[in-house]
């Protein structure tokens, strides 16, 4: 057994990706046998009830674009309190903005530090939210220190890992790849393939590089041959407003349903609606890093036949014949491989029942977190 503590720079209390995996992988390890503690900023004057040990760190600047900062000034002081009272055998952070609290400690106290990876935060947050170059380099030089000083890293792609040793001259000896899983329990076939008319389904963050709008402008092509065609959108974000006047500008208003941000608890639901399910992802950022992407798991585990862009981390789609893999971008090849697909309803089954099997054979949570313990447990 490990006495493990959990670190992360995330507000919980907004149901994304993010949540899902911390909350699956501690879930799993303490399953698994291990004593966990969960150390998370609290930024609600409340804090959710979860099934294992937590620290919540109170945060003044909930607003303010400091309150990162905050965060880890008093995250410091918390960890090394906790460390000396009962120490821990890991110190296991999922890279934030910042979180390098853990690593100067580690070293300080001789405790194993292992960091969780999952994009190269300097980039992100030009993106994202168009910071100066001043501030971003020193992003950059916050995140190449925080990776030389950890003592193992955890990439969920080969392309993060290969960006990361590269980019901030860390051994690949020390990168480990271990991919994102699914709850096969709460993610299992329950309908359609198909029934009344056809419905294509996208559930994520509305982001540029996730490709919605590929989907969008493919649709009046894919009606052309099948005019009974519907498109849910599920999920929120900084691209919705340009996504619904897309589809104002398409005529196919009445053919699109923005679902917006839903419960986890009900995302199974909303996949289980439709008959075909896209990672439309496009080039630049995704062909650097690759993906690991949550919702193609738990589409394969709702058995859903799915379209993905052709980049690396994708591949399994080709491998296991789980759909069509298309060039990212290209909006004509992705209506071409729908209608291809629709026109085939027997390999619609075939593949709806490959995809379960493969999502339970490869790609479990279970799976994942042993992967991620074998790494905290193993010396040097």
């Amino acid at each position: 057994m490990l006495k493990i503590y959990y670190i992360c720079a995330v507000d919980l209390s907004n149901f994304d990706a993010q949540r899902t995996h911390i909350l699956e992988v501690i879930s799993e390890m303490q399953t698994l046998g291990n004593d966990v503690m969960l150390l998370l900023p609290r930024f609600q004057s409340t804090i959710e009830n979860f099934p294992f040990n937590i620290c919540p760190i109170n945060v003044l600047l909930k607003s303010s674009k400091l309150k990162f900062v905050e965060y880890e000034i008093r995250l410091f002081f918390v960890l090394l309190w906790r460390c000396l009272r009962n120490r821990p055998d890991v110190l296991f952070t999922r890279k934030g903005f910042l979180t390098i609290a853990p690593g100067i400690i580690g070293k300080i106290l001789r405790i194993k530090t292992v960091l969780e990876v999952n994009g190269i935060v300097a980039d992100e947050v030009k993106s994202a939210f168009g910071l100066p170059d001043v501030a971003v380099a020193i992003f950059e030089k916050i995140e190449r220190w925080n990776c030389r000083i950890s003592d193992k890293i955890i990439a969920v792609t080969d392309g993060l890992k290969s960006m990361i040793s590269g980019r901030f001259s860390v051994d690949k000896s020390r990168i480990i790849v271990i991919s994102n899983g699914v709850n096969i329990h709460r993610f299992h076939p329950n309908g359609r393939l198909t029934g009344t008319g056809i419905r294509l389904g996208f559930v994520g963050n509305l982001v540029n590089w996730a490709g919605v709008e590929i989907l969008v402008r493919s649709l009046p092509l894919i009606r052309q041959h099948f005019q009974n065609v519907e498109l849910l959108i599920v999920g929120d974000g900084q691209e919705r407003r340009d996504l619904e006047n897309l589809v104002q500008s398409q005529n196919v208003q009445s053919q699109v349903t923005f679902a917006g941000k839903v419960a986890p608890q009900e995302v199974p639901d909303f996949i289980n609606q439709c008959d075909i399910c896209y990672v439309p992802a496009i080039a630049g950022r995704n062909s650097k890093i690759g993906g690991s992407s949550l919702k193609l798991y738990e589409y394969l585990a709702c058995g859903k036949p799915v379209i993905v862009s052709d980049i690396p981390g994708l591949d399994m789609v080709r491998t296991h014949q789980l759909g069509r893999v298309v060039p990212p971008g290209d909006v004509a090849a992705l209506a071409s491989a729908t209608i291809d697909l629709l026109r085939n309803p027997d390999e619609l089954r075939t593949i709806a029942t490959r995809a379960r099997a493969i999502a339970e054979e490869q790609f479990t949570w279970t799976q994942t977190t042993k992967k991620i313990l074998e790494v905290c447990a193993k010396k040097g």
